[in-house]
């Protein structure tokens, strides 16, 4: 309680303004704005908000992500938050493939509208299916950073292993011939736990080696799926590790 007491008395203002001047303009004026002038707008509202959670950042493998890539990213999936967390990251925009259901979230529904993300009506196999065909011809033309989180659901358990990957997430990437980048996160949960309300709140970050067309042609869906999900459950369960030492610096 104490803590959103102390993030809505000094972020309130910010948070109406960002809505109010960012994000509304950018879903009405989507026809008449572009998108990188959105997402950079987005972001710096993004990176206003922020400073606000009390983060500290620790990322490890930067100088993998190569600035003149456009990339499919991967990565787990534990907060509502996450899709900040992934913008705040990238300056080059990110799109993102989410269910209906998160359209209807204050603010946050809106925000990643207002940059074009797919939401995908799971109930209908016909509106699946063109939104799939959407994003796949989207990263055909490499035009954006394209973000999904295979386990396609939050998962809760913090300190167990992945959800299982769907591996129909990485059909269309794959057809598009996309690099694949997997992204490990851990503790970006917290800032919103009502349970907690630390000085400072340690996020870990981590890339991964890129997948390439050429390391995974040939093989199918499940088999790239499972490589992905083994090589993130080992960065994962090191995370987890790491965790106890960086809260014990709090």
């Amino acid at each position: 309680m104490w803590k959103y007491l102390r993030i809505v008395t000094f972020a309130w203002l910010e948070f109406i303004y960002d809505y109010l001047f960012v994000v509304i303009p950018n879903l009405l004026l989507k026809r008449l704005l572009s998108l990188p002038y959105r997402y950079r707008e987005l972001r710096k509202a993004i990176h206003r908000l922020i400073k606000y959670l009390r983060l500290d950042l620790h990322i490890t493998n930067a100088n993998l992500v190569d600035p003149t890539q456009r990339y499919f990213i991967v990565t787990n999936h534990h907060s509502v938050l996450d899709p900040f967390l992934a913008i705040y990251l990238f300056e080059h925009p990110v799109r993102f493939l989410a269910k209906n259901e998160s359209r209807k979230m204050l603010f946050f529904g809106d925000a990643t509208a207002s940059i074009d993300t797919l939401f995908i009506n799971r109930k209908s196999v016909r509106s699946q299916l063109d939104t799939l065909a959407l994003m796949q011809q989207a990263m055909t033309e490499k035009q954006t950073h394209w973000l999904v989180y295979p386990e396609a659901t939050r998962n809760k358990q913090y300190s167990q292993p992945l959800l299982p990957f769907k591996a129909g997430a990485f059909k269309q990437a794959m057809e598009a011939k996309a690099t694949i980048l997997p992204m490990v996160t851990y503790g970006f949960f917290r800032p919103l736990d009502p349970k907690l309300n630390w000085k400072r709140y340690p996020i870990q970050v981590e890339f991964l080696s890129p997948i390439t067309p050429d390391k995974y042609e040939g093989k199918s869906t499940v088999e790239v799926s499972d490589m992905v999900q083994v090589q993130m459950q080992v960065v994962s369960d090191k995370m987890f590790l790491q965790d106890q030492i960086l809260r014990g610096k709090i």
